[in-house]
Formats: structure tokens, C-alpha cells, sequence
């Protein structure tokens, strides 16, 4: 894997190498063609203009002193991206990690990655949870870093926004069917346009299906996505959203092979499966929502928007909750269970923001508040339950299938957890001078929780009250410097804070953990605008973590603290109006400044020091032999990582640096239809995309494949 790099060098040299394409060497009267022909180019390109993640109100890339990574349509399409996790593994310094075949986790700068949906925070996790396929959503928006000015509570890791698409004027419609390896089946349709004469009524409606085998045996996906949304403008100011979502998904359920006993990866092929046939996972997810947004004269704009999901998960299974012994080949503990929950999350934003003189300059504001809950039932039986030894199966055999028989399952525990959160936010954009922008902001934030044990446990709880918060202050100060036409240098600080549970000796809550992060960084346009780099040094701290009370077993105090530093570079967009091209390098070096006999070793072995992603796809010209044509290229590789520290008894299984390759093959066969043929894993890598414990979680890379997929657009 490349060294870290040296980012002012590097910025130097890009600026140095476009030189002679500057547009400040061209008379005034040749630049008008070149421009406007930019901005045709740019609404199929992976350059975004604006995002909304880190201010509400659209803003360029630039005039946000933070790292943000914008994932457009025109890149979704172009790769064939179908699930978030194609999405997310494509995006920078993002660590996609798997949990199994309908979710995964989202890791960035040493935890886990907050979601927003258009904007609006959300008390439901990113990880774990089973999201939308990209179908639905316009474009991704990904921002580095603590996001507690818009976010509210959150780790230091960032915050990824899915933007829907909205309904257009014109009519528009698209198509898709795909098949590939392992019987992967896809059809997707797309139709847009408006529902009267003036045109102020318009809708959208997305339908997807998939069935899909994978590379492990006896494993099956089924999932089925339909989306409406409609658009009514009121006047030429005023204009209402409505949307309703559902995704349905039943699958078998896969979550990664265990290992031998001393912590040996199984000698099995890839296609091995260890769970037994009557293992199921089923998710059923429903969003509906509004948006009502004000545009006022003065450039200002006011906007209200609510939402709530419903959403359900059913799974039933069987897995390994020890080592296989390598003498014998058997499991010493096979552990059955079966769980349903639903889970409901609601929010609701309100803000408003635009511009105002001051002093003879133009500045921007913006202020809102935002409330989000979520309330998480459930009810099921695993061995742990009370009455429920009989769920234990001892002295199995490794097998594909295991012969581990389907229980008849009594329910016999059931929880119910609420979480809150509620803030007010304000930020304020200064132009202290017409290159240097002062940005400063902040939010108040009021965060609760509580939890009990329902029916049909045995022994249902009251309430017990677990993390809070009251009137938390969150800071934001950053500055954006226009060096030139095409650099800014920027700075920022942020802080963070999280709620905790665990408590001290004397029943207290501990205080919520506290954070900061520094950036500085650089950002330009390069090529007339068509390229954009942005090169980022960062350094997180993280206190006030909870840490084992060694005079008091069973107790806390709030003296965790860890590190997170590292450096980034990301480039997007066009380097020809007909080459296509997204790259992103993370370095990055985590550290436990203080906990216990775990100081100065990593947060999570899980994260390599090294992320390095690449997407780029080249339209052959239409002079060229090679006319309709086009021939993409990607790769994804990362440094070494581990399942974690060596104990004693058990190595610690280590992955060492690993590189993806992947090519696509693409032809237009007229301007409707097109086509391509993709091959992953093009070298048939063998790799780990999780490296979990000795019973679960250790999960094969899919091996080399193939998907082919006709598009139509109209």
C-alpha cells in the first residue's frame, strides 16, 4: 500500500499540472463555450455541485471546511451499485463491515457512521439495520467527522445522508434487468413526469425486485422495493412533498463461519455453510413522509419536514457459539433462537436560512430545531431465556448442513427500549473579507433513554431510566480561505458528545462522553471545474469514555479516552468531457490513550491504516473504432487488519493488505439502450471482509463473478 502522502506537495503539484488549462490564460470572449459546455457535462458527472449534509441549504464542496463525499446518480448507475453497501464501500475513508447478508456496519475515522434521511437525523442506526436499495435515493452524501451541529448526539465518525429522488416536470423513465452469478436476478423501473396541464403536479414511482442465490450454498435473498412520491406547488413559492416507501425483504440467513478453537481460519471453500437449512432472516420497512418548503423573495428559504419508518425484522436460526475443535471436527455448543422486533422511528426538522448584508458584504444563516425518537420492541427465546435451556445443542459436527434440528420455540423474554433526542441549532457564515469566510455555529441538545422487560417474560420491570442528557451545548467553528479561483484552504473544530449507561459506585449515570476534532485541509477545482480534489489532515480525541472501576467490580468511571488521526485524499469528476473518475486514499492510525491494560493499542483491530478506492470509466469518442463503447475500471484495497489482540489461549487471526479489481465492459447500443457486462474480483482474490470470533462473523469475499445489465432510458 502506498505511504502516507504529503499533502501540500501534492496539492502543489496538482495545481502546477492544470496550469496550462486555466481559464485566467484564455481571452474573455473564448471562455463563454467552454463554460456553458462545463455545465452541460456536469449533470452527468461524478462531481457534485452542491450537498446539503453539512448546512441544510445546498452549498458548493468548497464552502464546507469539513471532508464531504457526494455519491451522484450518474456514478450509482454507472457501477451498477444496488444496496448501501455497494454504495458506501465505494466512498472514502468509509470501512464497510459485514454482519450478514441483509446489513452490514459503516465505520469511518474509528466508529461507527451516524444516518440522516434528507437531512432529517435519525435515532435508528446506520449499522445494523437493514436500509433502502439505492433505487430510491437521488444521491449519498457522506460527511467525515462529528456532525453534532445538525446531528445532535453521535460519534466522531460522521454522518451519511440519503437524498431522495424527487419528481421531475418532464416526463422520464428508465428500466433495468441484470443477471449474474449465482442466479442474481434484478428488474428496476423508474417513471417521472407531471400529472396536469401547468405542470405543478408531478410524481415519481420507483418499483425493484430481486432474487438472487449467493456463493454460499443454500442461501437465498428476496427482496422487493416500491416508491411513490409527488410533488404540488401551491404557487411558484410554496411546494409540498408527500413519499411512501417499502422494501420487503425474506432471506436466508448467513452470518459468517467460526474458526477452529485456537483461532485458525476453517480449511473449507468459500462456498461452505455452516447453519442449517431452516435459518431465516425476514425485514419489512415502511417510509412515509412530507416535506413543505417556503422560498421567500429574499433569497431566504424555510422548510418543514417529517418522517416515520416502521420497521419489522423476524429471524429464526441456529449457530455456533463455540470453536471448532480441529482433532474432532465438532462443535462443542450449538445455540438455537428466534427473535421478533419492531422497531418505529419518527422525526421532524424545521429551519430556515438565507442571506443578509452586514457591514456592506453578504453573510448567511441559518437556524432550526429537530426532534427524533425510537422505540424498539421485542420478543423471542435463545438459551438464555428463562425456561429455555432446552435450546442448547451440544457436540455438533461441522457440516454443510449441520444436522441440527428446527425447535419449536416458546417465547419467553421481551424488552422494550424508547430513545429521544430534541435540539435547537443556529449557524452563521461571515464573509470577513471577499476570499476568507468565518463559520461558527451550535446546538442545544436534550437526549433520553429508557428501557423494561415486557411480556412474556416471566418477571415484566417498570421503566428504568438509562442515558441523559439536558441542554447539552455542541460547538462548530470553521473558516474557508479562497487562495485563487481554484483553491481553498480551509480549518475547522468540532465537538462531539454520546450518553452513556454504565454507572459509577454510587448508582450514578456517568457523564455523557465528550470530544473535539481538528481539520485542516484543502480543497480545488481543477480542469474548468470538472475535477474536484480535496486533501484532509484530522486529529479526534474522545473522553470521558466509560472504564472498568477496578476498586469496584461491576462499576465505571468516566476516564476512557482515545485518539483517531489521519489524513485523506479524495478526487471526483471528469479529467475529459468522456473520462469519468472517483479515487479516494485514507490513511489513518487509532489509539486507546487510556484504558486499562488495552492503552496504546488500537480501538478495533477490525480498522486497517489503509483505505485506497478507485472507480474510473473511460466513452470511447464517436470518430473512434471503437464508437458506443466504454471501459471501466475499479479497485478497492486496505492495509492489514486483525480480529484482534493474541490472548493466551487464542491467536488472533490477521489479514494481511488485500486488493479487488474489477472491470466493466459497457456498450450504447442506441441512444434508449445500453448495456454491460461487469466482472468482480477479477483476479479471484481470496479475502475476509470481516474477521470476527472463533463462533461467527468471519466472512469470505465473494469470489470472482459476473453480472450483465440492459438499461433503458427514455
Amino acid at each position: 500500500m502506498p505511504k502516507p502522502l504529503n499533502l501540500a506537495l501534492l496539492m502543489g503539484a496538482l495545481q502546477a499540472g492544470v496550469a496550462a488549462a486555466s481559464p485566467d490564460s484564455v481571452p474573455a470572449t473564448a471562455k463563454a463555450l467552454p463554460e456553458v459546455l462545463v455545465e452541460a457535462s456536469r449533470a452527468e458527472s461524478y462531481r457534485a455541485e452542491t450537498t446539503t449534509v453539512a448546512g441544510k441549504l445546498p452549498q458548493s464542496i468548497r464552502e464546507i471546511p469539513n471532508s464531504v463525499s457526494v455519491l451522484t446518480r450518474q456514478q450509482m448507475d454507472d457501477q451498477n451499485m444496488v444496496t448501501p453497501w455497494d454504495a458506501l464501500s465505494q466512498i472514502t475513508g468509509v470501512q464497510a463491515v459485514a454482519n450478514d447478508i441483509t446489513q452490514g456496519q459503516f465505520h469511518s475515522r474509528g466508529g461507527a457512521l451516524e444516518v440522516q434521511h434528507d437531512g432529517l437525523p435519525s435515532t435508528l442506526p446506520l449499522s445494523g439495520y437493514q436500509q433502502f436499495d439505492l433505487g430510491l435515493y437521488e444521491r449519498i452524501e457522506v460527511m467525515r467527522g462529528p456532525s453534532g451541529l445538525l446531528q445532535g448526539s453521535g460519534s466522531f465518525s460522521g454522518t451519511v445522508n440519503f437524498v431522495r429522488k424527487r419528481p421531475t416536470a418532464d416526463l422520464t423513465a428508465s428500466a433495468l434487468a441484470s443477471y449474474g452469478s449465482w442466479t442474481n436476478r434484478r428488474l428496476e423501473a423508474d417513471v417521472s413526469g407531471a400529472l396536469n396541464a401547468d405542470r405543478s403536479l408531478r410524481a415519481r414511482g420507483v418499483l425493484s425486485g430481486i432474487d438472487r442465490d449467493f456463493v454460499f450454498n443454500r442461501i437465498h435473498d428476496k427482496k422487493w422495493m416500491g416508491y411513490l412520491t409527488l410533488d404540488y406547488d401551491f404557487s411558484r413559492a410554496t411546494t409540498l412533498n408527500l413519499f411512501v416507501a417499502n422494501l420487503t425483504n425474506d432471506s436466508t440467513g448467513f452470518s459468517g463461519l467460526p474458526t477452529y478453537t485456537d483461532g485458525r481460519q476453517l480449511s473449507v471453500p468459500r462456498s461452505f455453510n455452516p447453519y442449517p437449512d431452516w435459518n431465516r432472516i425476514e425485514w419489512d420497512t415502511t417510509d412515509i413522509g412530507l416535506d413543505l418548503t417556503h422560498r421567500f423573495a429574499n433569497r431566504w428559504t424555510a422548510s418543514l419536514r417529517l418522517m416515520r419508518r416502521d420497521q419489522s425484522q423476524f429471524f429464526k436460526d441456529g449457530y455456533a457459539t463455540a470453536g471448532v475443535d480441529p482433532a474432532s471436527g465438532r462443535i462443542a455448543s450449538y445455540a438455537r433462537r428466534e427473535f421478533m422486533y419492531d422497531y418505529v422511528h419518527e422525526a421532524v426538522d424545521t429551519f430556515a436560512g438565507g442571506p443578509f448584508m452586514l457591514l456592506g458584504r453578504e453573510h448567511s444563516v441559518l437556524v432550526g430545531a429537530n426532534f427524533s425518537s425510537f422505540d424498539s420492541r421485542g420478543r423471542g427465546a435463545n438459551p438464555n431465556s428463562p425456561g429455555s435451556s432446552g435450546l442448547t445443542v451440544t457436540n455438533v459436527l461441522l457440516a454443510d448442513p449441520p444436522l441440527v434440528a428446527e425447535p419449536a420455540v416458546s417465547y419467553r423474554t421481551g424488552s422494550h427500549n424508547v430513545t429521544t433526542q430534541s435540539g435547537v441549532y443556529g449557524r452563521l457564515s461571515l464573509n470577513l473579507a471577499d476570499p476568507l469566510r468565518l463559520i461558527l455555529g451550535g446546538r442545544f441538545s436534550d437526549y433520553t433513554s429508557k428501557s423494561r422487560t415486557t411480556a412474556p417474560n416471566p418477571a415484566p420491570t417498570d421503566w428504568s431510566r438509562g442515558a441523559n442528557a439536558e441542554g447539552q451545548f455542541t460547538p462548530y467553528a470553521g473558516f474557508t480561505w479562497d487562495v485563487s479561483r481554484a483553491l481553498t484552504l480551509y480549518a475547522s473544530y468540532a465537538d462531539i458528545f454520546v450518553p452513556q449507561t454504565q454507572t459509577r459506585v454510587d448508582n450514578s449515570v456517568l457523564d455523557p462522553r465528550v470530544g473535539r476534532q481538528y481539520e485542516v485541509g484543502a480543497k480545488t477545482s481543477l480542469l474548468n471545474d470538472r475535477l474536484s480534489v480535496t486533501a484532509s489532515v484530522f486529529n479526534i480525541r474522545d473522553t470521558n469514555r466509560a472504564l472498568a472501576d477496578s476498586d469496584n467490580p461491576g462499576y465505571y468511571t468516566a476516564a476512557g479516552q482515545l485518539e483517531s488521526k489521519g489524513r485523506e485524499i479524495e478526487m471526483a469528476g471528469q479529467i475529459t468531457p468522456r473520462w469519468d473518475v472517483s479515487a479516494g486514499y485514507t490513511w489513518m492510525d487509532t489509539r486507546w490513550v487510556h484504558n486499562g491494560t488495552s492503552t496504546g493499542q488500537p480501538i478495533s483491530f477490525w480498522y486497517p491504516k489503509e483505505l485506497l478506492k478507485l472507480w474510473t470509466r473511460y466513452r470511447f469518442a464517436d470518430n473512434s473504432p471503437l464508437r458506443g463503447f466504454s471501459l471501466g475500471l475499479g479497485m478497492q484495497g486496505q492495509g492489514t487488519s486483525a480480529s484482534g489482540a493474541p490472548s493466551p489461549t487464542i491467536a488472533a487471526r490477521t489479514q494481511n493488505a488485500y486488493t479487488v479489481y474489477r472491470v466493466q465492459l459497457g456498450y450504447d447500443i442506441d441512444k434508449t439502450w445500453s448495456a454491460t457486462l461487469d466482472i468482480n474480483n477479477l483476479f479471484d482474490s481470496h479475502y475476509y471482509t470481516r474477521l470476527g470470533g472463533t463462533n461467527t462473523y468471519n466472512f469470505y469475499g465473494d469470489p470472482r463473478n459476473f453480472v450483465i445489465t440492459l438499461r433503458a432510458r427514455y
